[in-house]
């Protein structure tokens, strides 16, 4: 038997293949429109400013975080309770001291024992308020910490090596207008 291509049988192939090829292209869904909502400028400026902040929000409570340190900024003016920023930085301090210990420092600064001792009394109630236990809790007074703080040690070390004379160079001081002049230094 053999086989003849005429041009009825080329025609009925590339029909059926095109029927074949349209129902594959058929079986995806279509694709939905793009999303054209219009955003009004004030939804668009808030959220844009919110983007901008949040990085910064971070940086500003890893720093709380690592001082652990409130200072009179955080209390209303010769007052015992807390300003909106203090209690920011206590909410962050509770979280901490919930997840790693630690102690937290409020400065007495100027200001005199009782109202530092209400100062003190007002942190401790609001970190109990926040679910630390009593015993978590240790509030000291010295200076904002962190790797590389100054202390009494640091300072002691720093007059020593100011107080060390520092050999007298040797060798050729160069001079602005051209030229050079020796220099002895001493041994």
């Amino acid at each position: 038997m053999s086989f003849t291509l005429n041009s009825s049988h080329l025609l009925t192939a590339t029909t059926v293949g095109g029927a074949i090829l349209s129902l594959i292209g058929c079986g995806s869904p279509p694709k939905a429109p793009p999303d054209r909502r219009v955003i009004k400028d004030d939804v668009q400026y808030a959220a844009d400013q919110q983007f901008v902040k949040d990085p910064f929000d971070e940086q500003a409570r890893l720093g709380i975080v690592r001082q652990r340190t409130l200072f009179e900024a955080d209390f209303q003016s010769d007052s015992a309770t807390l300003s909106p920023l203090g209690r920011k930085d206590v909410t962050i301090l509770a979280q901490a001291v919930r997840e790693d210990g630690g102690s937290i420092s409020i400065r007495q600064e100027s200001v005199n024992a009782e109202l530092y001792a209400a100062r003190v009394a007002e942190v401790r109630a609001r970190l109990v308020a926040a679910g630390i236990p009593l015993d978590r809790i240790v509030i000291v007074d010295r200076p904002a910490g962190g790797a590389g703080q100054a202390t009494t040690d640091a300072l002691v070390v720093r007059k020593q090596v100011r107080s060390t004379p520092l050999p007298n160079p040797s060798g050729e001081k160069l001079n602005p207008q051209g030229g050079s002049a020796p220099v002895q230094g001493s041994p």
